[in-house]
C-alpha cells in the first residue's frame, strides 16, 4: 500500500427507448457526499460500478449464447452525458425537448440500431440489473442479439444513484473496443494495479511534452478511465483508486 500512496501523491487529483443531438446538463463532481450514509462516492467507484453493470450484461448474454458487448470511450462518454442529464431531468428526452438518443449523433457515432435504458434509486450494479432484467422492454435491449457495443454511466446526485445503459450496433467496426475486464488493464497481466497507472502517467508525460504516445489505439482506449477521450493524470488516479479498493478486499 505504500507504493500506492506514493503514486497517488504523484498524481494530480483533480425505461427502454429505441429510435434513432444539447448540452451537458448537470455535471456531478468527482466526489459527492450521500445524504443516506455520509460516505464519499469517488469517481473510481462510479467507474467500477459502470464496468460492473457491463460485466453483468455480458453474463446474461453469455448464458443465452449471445455475443458479449464491448465498450469504447466515445460511447461511454455518451452514457456519462446522459446519466448526468437524468439527475436533473428524469426522462428519455432532454430538457430541450430532443430525444436522449440524439447524443449518439451529437458525438459523431455511426450506428445502425441504438437503445437506452435508464434507472434511478438502485444502490449497486446487481440491484439495477435485477430491475432491468425484470422489465420486458429493458431486458429486450440487454438481450438484443443485434447489439455489439455498450456504454454505461453511473452518477450519484443528492444521495441517489442514477444509471444509464446505451446500446449500439453499427456497420462501422470500432476495432479498439474492448471488454470491461480490460478497462484500465494495460500491460495484459490480468490485474489493474500501479503498473497500469504508471503506464498512463508515462503516456500523459509524453503527450504533454509533444512526443509521440507509447500506447496504441486499443490501449489508449482502455486507459481512458473517465471517458473524456483524453489520457491524463486523472485516469491514473482512477486506476490507483480501483487498485486500492481491490487490494483491500
Amino acid at each position: 500500500m505504500k507504493k500506492i500512496a506514493a503514486l497517488i501523491g504523484s498524481v494530480v487529483l483533480t425505461a427502454a427507448f429505441i429510435t434513432a443531438p444539447a448540452t451537458f446538463a448537470a455535471s456531478v463532481g468527482n466526489t459527492v457526499i450521500t445524504e443516506t450514509n455520509k460516505q464519499a462516492v469517488s469517481e473510481h467507484q462510479l467507474v467500477m460500478y459502470s464496468d460492473s453493470v457491463i460485466k453483468l450484461v455480458n453474463k446474461e448474454r453469455r448464458s443465452r449464447g449471445l455475443v458479449e458487448l464491448k465498450m469504447f470511450p466515445r460511447l461511454s462518454k455518451c452514457a456519462v452525458i446522459r446519466v448526468n442529464e437524468t439527475t436533473t431531468y428524469w426522462s428519455h428526452q432532454r430538457r430541450n425537448g430532443k430525444a436522449g438518443l440524439d447524443v449518439f449523433d451529437e458525438q459523431g457515432l455511426k450506428w445502425s440500431n441504438i437503445a437506452e435504458n435508464i434507472a434511478k434509486g438502485s444502490p449497486d450494479p446487481q440491484s439495477v440489473m435485477n430491475g432491468w432484467m425484470n422489465s420486458t422492454d429493458h431486458r429486450n435491449s440487454i438481450l438484443n442479439p443485434n447489439y455489439r457495443y455498450i456504454g454505461v454511466g453511473c452518477a450519484n446526485y443528492e444521495g441517489t444513484f442514477y444509471w444509464t445503459q446505451l446500446f449500439m450496433s453499427s456497420l462501422s467496426e470500432y476495432s479498439y473496443a474492448y471488454l470491461p475486464e480490460k478497462h484500465g488493464e494495460l500491460n495484459d497481466d490480468g490485474v489493474i494495479d500501479a503498473v497500469d497507472a504508471a503506464m498512463v502517467l508515462q503516456e500523459y508525460a509524453a503527450m504533454s511534452s509533444g512526443k509521440s504516445g507509447r500506447l496504441d489505439q486499443y490501449k489508449h482506449a482502455r486507459a481512458d478511465m473517465n471517458s473524456d477521450e483524453i489520457v491524463d493524470a486523472v485516469d491514473a488516479s482512477i486506476i490507483l483508486g480501483i487498485y486500492a479498493d481491490n487490494s483491500s478486499r
